[in-house]
């Protein structure tokens, strides 16, 4: 990886200034756990018929909870920033994400996960704006714990410790690099702020049970409406049957026109649900086909590795000589 390939001098990182500064052997590996949302990259083309196509659209902390949603820390990143009526989902900030180091060497120019390490860091600039967010993200463990002042030595007797403590002036510095990363420089997902979890899934899995919620109200009100409207019309007609004043003959022409338009209405309302009913089902059909052929080819693909490893381990040089000439030995020993 390239030397200085991490978005922020190495005098801005943070990671020393925690009390477990130490990372895991392991982080690198787990990189794809941590970080990506292979579903919503895959949606990306059609989210945004359920979602504003901004990633600037990311309350502040202190925003959702005076929207009174209650924050909820999960460790899958693909319900970070994936909020619901009185809840949002929110993954706490890794440590090692603020270690320049380990960006030069595992999120360097050109790695597999860089742009999803970029996307999520730069929704925790949109997060915390303010110092009241910077508090409520401590106090929720969306970010490392600070060493306290107190535990700072400067003692060559002891080891060396956290170089100062994590305020809110030093996250921000290290988040206002992250905020001017472009979106062409980010995971499709993160091109997208929050998301709305019940219109995510109605355009993943169409539950019908939110798409009621979300019409079947207003349609209901209007056909009540309407319905009341023509019956009322009706008995003043049937009661007025035997007039042929000019006045009611006016009032039967309008009340004909109508009712013409109410059921040219009703009929255009139901053929509109019924095509989108279908366009929806069609999308969700091609988006299962394309899931299961891409499953299909990863998983030929791991065969296919693993038929080559397998000849080529049994055509490497003296292989075979050394299985044919190399007699066996038994455990002849009695005990």
């Amino acid at each position: 990886m390239a030397a200085d390939s991490a978005p922020f001098r190495e005098t801005d990182e943070l990671i020393t200034k925690l009390i477990d500064p130490a990372i895991s052997v392991t982080a690198a590996t787990h990189l794809g756990d941590e970080l990506s949302c292979p579903v919503l990259d895959e949606l990306y083309p059609n989210l945004d018929f359920v979602a504003r196509k901004s990633s600037l659209h990311i309350d502040p902390i202190h925003k959702h909870l005076q929207k009174c949603r209650k924050i909820i820390i999960i460790e899958d990143p693909k319900l970070h920033l994936i909020w619901n009526y009185g809840i949002v989902y929110l993954k706490p900030l890794p440590h090692y994400l603020l270690s320049y180091s380990f960006w030069n060497e595992h999120l360097g120019l050109g790695s597999v996960h860089r742009g999803e390490a970029l996307g999520f860091v730069r929704s925790y600039a949109r997060l915390i704006r303010h110092r009241s967010d910077f508090a409520l993200a401590l106090e929720a463990g969306l970010i490392p714990s600070s060493a306290p002042p107190a535990s700072y030595s400067s003692s060559p007797s002891q080891p060396p410790g956290p170089t100062g403590e994590l305020t809110y002036a030093a996250l921000s510095t290290f988040l206002r690099h992250f905020s001017e990363i472009p979106d062409a420089d980010v995971s499709p997902r993160w091109r997208f702020g929050q998301l709305r979890l019940s219109r995510l899934n109605w355009a993943q899995y169409w539950q019908t049970g939110q798409f009621l919620n979300e019409f079947a109200a207003p349609f209901i009100f209007l056909f009540a409406t309407l319905s009341l409207i023509l019956s009322g019309m009706q008995v003043v007609l049937a009661a007025e049957v035997n007039e042929r004043g000019k006045s009611w003959h006016v009032f039967a022409e309008v009340s004909a026109w109508f009712s013409v338009a109410v059921i040219i209405i009703i009929t255009v309302l139901f053929v509109s649900l019924g095509a989108v009913a279908v366009a929806v089902w069609a999308w969700q059909f091609q988006f299962s086909y394309r899931s299961w052929k891409k499953s299909r080819a990863e998983i030929k693909a791991i065969n296919v590795e693993a038929g080559r490893e397998e000849q080529n381990l049994m055509l490497a040089p003296g292989a075979f000589r050394e299985q044919t000439l190399k007699p066996k030995c038994h455990d002849l020993t009695l005990g």
